[in-house]
């Protein structure tokens, strides 16, 4: 008779381990997917907003082009010296590639950490 108690209890201690084990591995995988899915979000909304910013930033070279083109009396060149000065920010940003992936890597540490800080204070509650 305590026999089968024992192996009852250890049948039931297995069943919970086993449980435990799944829970666990669900736990995580939806932790990875929040994580995935706020990273997704963060990446898909700056890209609407470069892309948005691009639109914008393209009708400001037209804009300025046909006015130096009336100042110039010359179409051209007008859009010669658009041309040139993003020709010059282009240059500028190839020579400040390394300092500008530094910044860009520290803000996505840094918000990747934040959102590591607020799963932390949900799970602690």
């Amino acid at each position: 008779m305590e026999e089968k108690k024992v192996s009852t209890l250890f049948e039931d201690m297995r069943d919970d381990i086993g449980k435990y084990i799944s829970s666990t591995l669900e736990l995580g995988k939806l932790a990875a997917f929040e994580k995935i899915s706020v990273g997704s979000s963060a990446f898909l909304y700056g890209l609407m907003l470069g892309a948005i910013a691009l639109i914008a930033l393209l009708f400001v070279f037209v804009s300025a082009g046909l006015y130096l083109g009336e100042l110039l009396n010359s179409y051209w060149q007008g859009f010669v010296i658009v041309s040139g000065f993003a020709i010059l920010v282009i240059i500028i940003l190839l020579f400040c590639k390394k300092p500008i992936q530094t910044v860009l890597t520290n803000r996505i540490v840094s918000f990747l950490l934040k959102q590591d800080d607020k799963d932390d204070k949900i799970s602690d509650k």
